[in-house]
């Protein structure tokens, strides 16, 4: 009966082993699902409308302190590449972000837009659970990286750069 139990124990743990994602990597390089959310204005933002750019899409909530922490480095980036073909996007997964969300980016200055998450783009995305998560996208929004958890300019910003001398490269 112990051996029983053992190995169930075993086969559930190398059965959730396999279940996980890579928290942080290279990803597959498969393309970002696109998705057309709702911005602050209640306009619809697809992410086809970034074509051609390097893209970092940052899932967050303001509840999140990690979420929080990471965002004035996000504003830093989107203001210091945005004219070289870069852009942030924020997906809020709040509840109430109608309520939430206004008073919030005036109070961190948020520079990107913003948008509201939507259970189909949280599946897309490989079932968000835990905050924050981050992916990088190439210019042709390939998933260059994603990451879980709180992310800093110092870690994005090579990356960034990688990724943006590549796409003028390939523009000449």
């Amino acid at each position: 009966m112990a051996l029983v139990k053992k190995l169930v124990s075993m086969s559930v743990l190398v059965v959730l082993i396999a279940l996980m994602p890579a928290c942080q990597g290279k990803a597959d390089e498969s393309h970002a699902p696109d998705f057309s959310l709702l911005n602050l204005s209640g306009d619809l933002v697809n992410l086809s409308d970034y074509s051609g750019k390097v893209v970092i899409i940052n899932f967050f909530a303001t509840y999140c302190p990690p979420c929080r922490m990471e965002l004035p480095d996000f504003v830093t980036l989107q203001k210091k590449y945005s004219r070289r073909g870069f852009t942030v996007l924020g997906i809020s997964v709040d509840t109430e972000p109608e309520k939430i969300l206004p008073p919030f980016v005036e109070r961190m200055h948020i520079n990107f837009p913003v948008l509201i998450a939507t259970s189909k783009v949280l599946r897309d995305y490989g079932n968000i659970y835990a905050l924050p998560v981050t992916f990088i996208l190439d210019k042709d929004h390939k998933i260059y990286k994603k990451i879980t958890g709180m992310v800093n300019q110092d870690e994005l910003e090579p990356i960034i750069e990688e990724l943006l001398s590549a796409s003028a490269k390939q523009a000449k």
